[in-house]
């Protein structure tokens, strides 16, 4: 069973939240650890994918949206995309910007969930987590 962490942040917007993400990434891919990010959206995916090249000056993250020839180059680290099957190498690692719980949530060791301060999304998110823990998983929660 994976463990999953839910990441808390103080602001909202999804911005914030795809801010966040990027650094996530950013220290998976520091540690060598391949990571899935899974967004609601294509147009998520490819603001996520504007911004994990411009967050931070002194970052490059080996990154793509996630196509059926994913990952396109061996020094992929990070992947983003729907519900799609994620490839073995990046399921280590999956960080959900979705509303709902991965379908492929088994085969991940570690999913960090991340949660702005959106009235909603913290609604969808305190539904998520009592699912998880209905399904036995190990939760941890982080206040940014």
């Amino acid at each position: 069973m994976p463990k999953v962490e839910f990441h808390i942040l103080s602001s909202a917007g999804d911005d914030v939240r795809r801010r966040h993400a990027c650094q996530l990434v950013d220290q998976a891919c520091q540690q060598n650890k391949p990571v899935f990010v899974r967004v609601e959206s294509d147009a998520d995916a490819q603001n996520l994918d504007e911004l994990l090249w411009t967050f931070r000056d002194q970052a490059f993250i080996p990154h793509e949206v996630m196509t059926p020839q994913s990952p396109s180059h061996p020094r992929i680290m990070a992947l983003i995309g729907l519900n799609e099957s994620v490839p073995a190498s990046f399921q280590s690692l999956l960080i959900n910007l979705s509303n709902d719980i991965p379908v492929q949530i088994d085969d991940a060791l570690q999913v960090f969930e991340v949660v702005d301060a959106d009235p909603e999304h913290k609604r969808r998110a305190r539904e998520r987590y009592k699912a998880y823990r209905e399904r036995g998983f190990t939760l941890e929660t982080i206040n940014h």
